[in-house]
């Protein structure tokens, strides 16, 4: 395209945003508010996953095991919950991983974790707290040792207790969870009367399957409702930019009429007008993206530092505007301003330019 064309046909596009002013005006407020409704669910549901995957554990199934007990009923216990980790399809275990030759399994899917263990990961997660040391010296110290063969505590006053660890390969299956979690809930041990009593109590169960299956329903639903807000607003804008390019056209019909029978070709005559649709877009995408980024960063982020303060939950993260979002929300809406933009334009010229 020659340079006087392409400016001929760029002052043409800002011509007609100017004359239809108050029809651009509206076709780029609902632009606009079609693609701050995209970001901000995009950035919201991005927001929920960065902090959900962050959770240490979420596929894993910790059951703990009574201070009372003693290794052989650990052992017991650990045989019960292998067969029910081998019946599962959600957990790659196999019973037969367990040989003779393993006193107690450590597999990466099913294992078990004795109290030392369990101390030595207190100790890592709360390193930095002014208190550790003083926890520290008065329990690390008491030891009795030769009696825990990995399975209860080498120290007398530890107070944690061991725990089997099973890690699930796919949380989305919650009915077989929920399953798992009902056969562990029904494992029975007997006493020294030779009694039979429940094994494990139901809080000594601990997982995320709930919290999983609720935060998963909430995402999915502001996922579907996203988009079809986007559909819809979408739809309106492809509406209301069709009219405002129509305007455009009927006001110069006759100048169009006259291009046709002077030999102008189809795209020539239809290049103004596509520009003002890209304009239209592109004027969109610009004001929605700055929208965009104040409501993040003055006001999600507000949302989630506020919630972290009140809760201290100091997980709860919410990403960089400029480094985790800028590219994709910038692309976006400049996709969705020029889809909207060119398809618009394109079909509101199609009945004057047919032969």
């Amino acid at each position: 395209m020659k340079p006087s064309v392409f400016f001929y046909n760029l002052g043409q596009g800002f011509k007609g945003v100017a004359r239809n002013s108050v029809m651009s005006t509206a076709s780029i407020l609902v632009l606009i508010a079609c693609m701050i409704l995209v970001g901000t669910f995009f950035v919201v549901i991005d927001t929920i996953d960065r902090n959900f995957n962050a959770i240490d554990d979420l596929n894993v199934i910790e059951v703990m095991m009574d201070k009372d007990y003693s290794e052989s009923q650990i052992i017991e216990i650990g045989e019960k919950l292998s067969t029910i980790c081998n019946d599962s399809p959600i957990i790659d275990w196999s019973s037969d991983q367990w040989t003779d030759d393993i006193v107690i399994p450590k597999h990466e899917n099913f294992k078990y974790v004795s109290p030392d263990e369990h101390f030595e990961l207190f100790k890592e997660k709360y390193q930095d707290q002014p208190w550790l040391d003083a926890f520290t010296d008065e329990h690390e110290g008491n030891h009795d040792e030769g009696t825990h063969a990995g399975i209860t505590s080498s120290m007398q006053d530890n107070p944690l207790r061991g725990s089997f660890r099973i890690t699930f390969i796919n949380l989305s299956n919650f009915d077989e969870v929920v399953k798992v979690r009902n056969r562990i809930d029904s494992i029975t041990v007997l006493d020294a009367n030779g009694t039979e009593h429940d094994a494990i109590a139901t809080e000594d169960i601990k997982d995320y399957a709930e919290l999983y299956e609720n935060v998963m329903s909430i995402k999915n639903a502001l996922y579907i409702a996203g988009l079809w807000l986007m559909v819809i607003f979408l739809i309106i804008s492809l509406f209301v930019i069709m009219n405002t390019i129509k305007l455009g056209v009927f006001a110069r019909r006759n100048e169009i009429t006259f291009m046709r029978l002077c030999g102008a070709t189809k795209s020539f005559i239809r290049m103004p007008f596509i520009v003002e649709g890209v304009i239209i877009g592109t004027v969109s995408a610009a004001i929605s993206f700055g929208i965009e980024f104040y409501l993040y960063e003055y006001l999600l982020k507000g949302i989630v530092q506020s919630a972290t303060g009140t809760s201290g939950v100091a997980a709860i993260t919410a990403g960089d505007f400029w480094s985790d979002y800028a590219i994709l929300v910038g692309i976006g809406f400049l996709a969705i301003g020029l889809f909207a933009g060119i398809v618009s334009s394109s079909i509101s010229l199609k009945k004057y330019l047919k032969a």
